[in-house]
């Protein structure tokens, strides 16, 4: 009886083992499953990359039409949408205080800008691959130099001024096109510094590489101020602020001596990144005394003066705050309602009101 019971389990041995697909699924000559997933994970990783190549693709095109108003030559007139804004300018039988009128915002021009981000987080390849750009005190914006005239327009749309300028397309030179990157002088209202060149000599620099474009602007601002002599009265300036690359001695030497402006911070361009709109982490930002404890990067005692009494990370988790500055790989996780922010926009520009 006992016999019969060991051959009974041995015969339900067998037949599992034959039936088992765990061990006949594949010849002895063929691979071990175990070997097929071992040689996947290369295939993953290649896969990753491919994935990433296309997301990178995907938010090159999504810049392209969102760069593509700004770029097409266009002899119509901007589209614009209207918003209430405020004017000093007093007129008769008008309110002797202040005055509200409609102000165009040119959708064409509106959110163009490339902005940075707090370098807070460092990359591993920032030394050597970057470059550092003194970033006067003043206010951003673009200036459209064509048909003989330049605009100068604010971050949201609206035009802030216009006048005769040397810029190729914006006066002497009235034929062409330019677009650049400025600050304008918060008192000095005809004292611009660029910081980059968006379009310039018919061509388009948003798909060329930071470290190419920065090199074109001493070129470009010799050229406006040749233009400039032909241009009767008072031109508006444009000049460069100094640059360097991104490694300890070059920034050591940049900021061991006070600049012929206002600094306000350090913008840190990645050399290979393009022009694109909106916030990016290509592009980096530090307030000048940010430098010893972010980079290890000794300042002149005048930027110190500006130290704020705030530890690092909870003096720009306060500037975020205030302004509503929360960006992670370009991308806001907090935005405030459209209404609220549409009027704050408003109040904070001077608006040229036709």
């Amino acid at each position: 009886m006992v016999e019969t019971n060991s051959e009974q389990k041995m015969d339900e041995l067998v037949n599992l083992m034959n039936t088992s697909s765990s061990l006949n699924d594949y010849a002895a000559t063929e691979r071990h499953p175990h070997f097929d997933n071992y040689k996947n994970v290369a295939k993953v990783a290649s896969s990753q990359k491919v994935k990433h190549r296309e997301r990178q693709r995907s938010r090159r095109n999504d810049a392209y039409d969102r760069q593509r108003p700004m770029l097409e030559d266009d002899d119509g007139e901007d589209e614009v949408e209207s918003i209430i804004g405020t004017s000093m300018e007093s007129e008769e039988n008008a309110n002797p205080f202040q005055l509200q009128r409609k102000a165009a915002i040119c959708k064409r021009y509106k959110d163009q800008l490339m902005l940075s981000e707090w370098l807070i987080d460092i990359p591993n390849e920032l030394h050597g691959s970057w470059t550092v750009v003194a970033s006067p005190k003043g206010k951003r914006c673009l200036v459209i130099a064509k048909d003989g005239i330049t605009k100068v327009y604010s971050k949201h749309g609206f035009c802030l001024d216009q006048f005769k300028s040397g810029i190729p397309g914006g006066g002497a030179a009235g034929h062409g096109k330019t677009i650049l990157d400025c600050i304008r002088h918060p008192k000095n209202k005809k004292q611009f510094y660029i910081l980059d060149v968006i379009y310039a000599n018919m061509m388009s620099f948003c798909e060329v590489e930071a470290v190419v474009r920065l090199n074109q602007l001493e070129a470009l601002a010799e050229e406006i101020i040749i233009n400039s002599k032909r241009i009767r009265g008072k031109s508006p300036l444009f000049a460069v602020p100094p640059r360097c690359l991104c490694n300890i001695e070059e920034m050591t030497k940049m900021m061991s001596e006070p600049m012929s402006f206002e600094l306000d911070g350090l913008l840190y361009y990645s050399n290979d990144g393009w022009y694109t709109p909106g916030y990016t982490p290509l592009v980096g930002w530090l307030e000048p005394w940010m430098l010893p404890e972010v980079l290890n990067v000794p300042i002149h005692e005048s930027y110190k003066a500006k130290e704020n009494s705030l530890p690092l990370k909870e003096y720009v988790d306060a500037y975020n705050d205030k302004h509503n500055h929360h960006y992670v790989h370009g991308r806001p996780w907090e935005k405030k309602k459209p209404e609220e922010s549409t009027k704050e926009q408003a109040d904070d520009e001077e608006i040229v009101v036709d």
